[in-house]
């Protein structure tokens, strides 16, 4: 049987990928990546807009260090 795993890092750097969820379908599993995703924009701009109010230079792009991935696993017994 296979299933689909999302899977996310927040620093490609010092961090190994890990598993956020696993699916029946790519689909289901692209839609779980995405949802994450775009959750993780609205905070991006929450603290983007925290640093410019403060004057801080902020100097980072959303994702920059991040990954988000979808990849296909056999489940075995």
């Amino acid at each position: 049987m296979k299933v689909y795993e999302f899977a996310y890092t927040d620093c490609i750097y010092e961090s190994a990928m890990g598993c956020m969820s696993l699916h029946r379908t790519k689909k289901g599993a692209e839609m779980a990546m995405e949802h994450h995703k775009n959750e993780a924009k609205k905070e991006f701009a929450e603290r983007k807009k925290y640093w410019k109010e403060n004057n801080e230079d902020w100097g980072f792009k959303f994702g920059e260090n991040e990954a988000w991935g979808v990849c296909e696993r056999d489940v075995v017994e």
